[in-house]
């Protein structure tokens, strides 16, 4: 600047300068609103996306046979799927927000939820197990595997309940079924060894045979009496023939049984045959002192078999 300019010519280049800052400030302005404008583009793009992924999400969730739902923390139902409806008996979207969670529990179990299970999810964030729901129209209890877990915002601060439960009824039913099928096989397996290990051979009209084989026990012992004395009212035997050739021991169980069931077979009218008797078996019986009136007794088989063939 020269000695000569003036007063007017310094407030001109002051004016000049303050124009020229306006005028970047204003540039500066134009291009940070651009960058809003974009960023704000950017967004509702990205929310549009969001939330037709969210009406995929919510038909494929709705879709799926789980009970899906969620809830806020203080138990007001914000989502729950068509089959979780349906599972606790709600007609709509509509009556599922206006029940509380709460009611989904039978009374007796809503103390475990409220004690137990929800101190797990908000010290852990889950919890998972086999429980109940209640049918809210029926009052009707419902086996579940019921899985909850805490829902997280962004910042992770929890902001609801969710849970992903699943009916067990089908399941609970086949097991019962198969536990069902399982006594009966094995109540057949046991009728059919009962049968094999005393079984009754009829050889006349009036005469029938058991041989026993393998050891007898008290168990057994009281099948060979039951088969006995059912065989004999059946058939309308008169002698029974009951060899003890193949017993491996006898002992005062044993002993005590075979007179006892010789001694029912006698008050159907009919009459026992003991066959097969070894010595140490003749021993036993005699050390035991037990009598054997109303018994005959024969070595063999073969001579039980001849003196009923000729008695009968």
């Amino acid at each position: 600047m020269s000695s000569h300019d003036g007063p007017s010519d310094r407030a001109g280049e002051s004016s000049t300068d303050a124009l020229r800052q306006r005028i970047a400030e204003l540039e500066r302005q134009v291009v940070e609103q651009q960058r809003t404008i974009e960023a704000l583009r950017e967004a509702n793009a990205w929310n549009l996306d969001d939330h037709d992924a969210q009406q995929s999400l919510l038909r494929l969730i709705d879709c799926s046979s789980d009970f899906i739902g969620i809830a806020d923390m203080e138990g007001h139902a914000l989502y729950v799927n068509a089959a979780g409806r349906e599972l606790v008996g709600l007609s709509s979207m509509e009556e599922a927000k206006r029940t509380l969670v709460q009611s989904y529990f039978d009374p007796a179990d809503l103390p475990y939820v409220q004690e137990t299970i929800l101190p797990i999810v908000l010290r852990t964030g889950q919890w998972a197990g086999e429980f109940r729901f209640r049918h809210i129209g029926t009052g009707a209890t419902i086996p579940v595997h019921y899985s909850l877990f805490l829902a997280k915002n962004a910042k992770n601060e929890p902001i609801g309940l969710a849970t992903i439960t699943r009916d067990l009824r089908s399941m609970k039913r086949a097991e019962e079924e198969r536990q069902r099928l399982q006594e009966e096989i094995i109540r057949v397996q046991a009728t059919t060894l009962a049968e094999l290990s005393t079984p009754l051979i009829p050889i006349s009209d009036r005469v029938v045979v058991m041989p026993l084989i393998g050891q007898v026990d008290e168990t057994r012992a009281k099948q060979v009496l039951e088969t006995l004395l059912d065989g004999i009212s059946k058939r309308r035997a008169a002698i029974a023939i009951l060899d003890v050739t193949g017993v491996s021991m006898v002992d005062s169980a044993v002993a005590n049984g075979l007179v006892q069931a010789a001694r029912a077979v006698r008050l159907l009218g009919a009459q026992v045959v003991l066959t097969g008797i070894r010595p140490e078996v003749a021993g036993t019986l005699v050390g035991l002192g037990l009598g054997l009136d109303g018994l005959v007794v024969r070595g063999t088989l073969q001579s039980g078999i001849a003196f009923a063939m000729e008695s009968g």
